[in-house]
């Protein structure tokens, strides 16, 4: 049992989970609002031993040095590495203090945004319409940038409809490849499709320089990632032919309101992968780790 646990700024936790959360704690203590400084981090761990934080959280080595009874962070949200994640996570491994994460569990809804994104500017269902004619999505090329977990799902939904399915991967997948999903180069994917899906680690700009020239107009991009991961100037740029479509939610549109601006931008107000099925998967993922760790 944990004798504090901290909910430093709001995760993904239902109020049943918060609940729950008190039989492996003698104390829990919750905040509703983002903690901005490092000062305010450090004032709401205190002497917890214990903490949830979000994907916005950033905890540096300064926070991680001023809470000397942490034992166990949880991240409440996916994990890609330490060069992706805004808690210094080499610096937790070297204070011996242990860490978990969540797998999966917003894919489902990212995958239904992302299709159906597709489905209504090639229909006009939003009153926005991509082509003058309506075409099902036998007829247009999908390419997937990034083929991790998401990517893969994505991918798969295209194919169930007949979609032709490209990707390009830091690392090929080989053994996921078929007829209906196969691996070109960047450059040559841009260049064979008509629908770009961009599910790329946290900040990593593939989409830069003249890459959205060699992808050229009368397309749509589907960004589901977290941060900005195109260069700003060259996606402006590309935005002025009214013909193309940038598609996002709130996780990528932060840094860049500006685009709001522009009538082919579609951008959901809150993040596409967050439903009631989300929530209960992070909750359950949660109570079962910190369960875990607590025997």
């Amino acid at each position: 049992m944990f004798n504090k646990i901290v909910v430093v700024e709001p995760v993904y936790i239902k109020k049943e989970g918060l609940i729950e959360l008190k039989k492996y704690c003698k104390e829990l203590k919750g905040f509703k609002t983002e903690a901005k400084t490092n000062e305010e981090k450090i004032k709401r761990i205190n002497d917890a031993d214990c903490i949830l934080i979000s994907h916005n959280t950033i905890l540096d080595k300064d926070v991680l040095d001023n809470c000397p009874n942490l034992k166990f962070i949880h991240l409440c949200c996916s994990y890609y590495g330490t060069q992706f994640c805004k808690t210094d996570i080499e610096h937790v491994i070297k204070k011996g203090i242990n860490f978990a994460y969540l797998k999966e569990y917003g894919d489902n809804g990212v995958v239904e945004y992302t299709v159906a994104s597709v489905i209504n500017l090639q229909h006009g269902i939003c009153g926005k319409k991509w082509r003058k004619e309506v075409n099902d999505l036998t007829a247009i090329k999908v390419g997937i940038l990034g083929l991790g977990d998401l990517g893969t799902k994505i991918a798969k939904a295209f194919n169930f409809f007949g979609t032709k399915v490209y990707y390009f991967s830091k690392t090929r997948k080989i053994e996921l490849e078929s007829d209906n999903l196969i691996y070109k180069p960047l450059d040559d994917l841009l260049k064979s499709v008509d629908v770009l899906s961009i599910n790329l680690n946290r900040d990593v700009c593939l989409i830069g320089g003249d890459k959205l020239k060699i992808f050229g107009n009368n397309k749509i991009i589907v960004n589901t990632s977290i941060g900005q991961c195109y260069e700003l100037s060259s996606l402006k740029k590309w935005l002025k032919c009214k013909d193309n479509f940038y598609v996002c939610d709130s996780t990528n549109i932060n840094n860049s309101q500006e685009l709001l601006n522009f009538e082919n931008v579609v951008c959901l107000n809150h993040e596409s992968g967050v439903t009631q099925e989300t929530l209960d998967r992070a909750t359950e993922q949660i109570i079962e780790n910190i369960k875990t760790y607590s025997k």
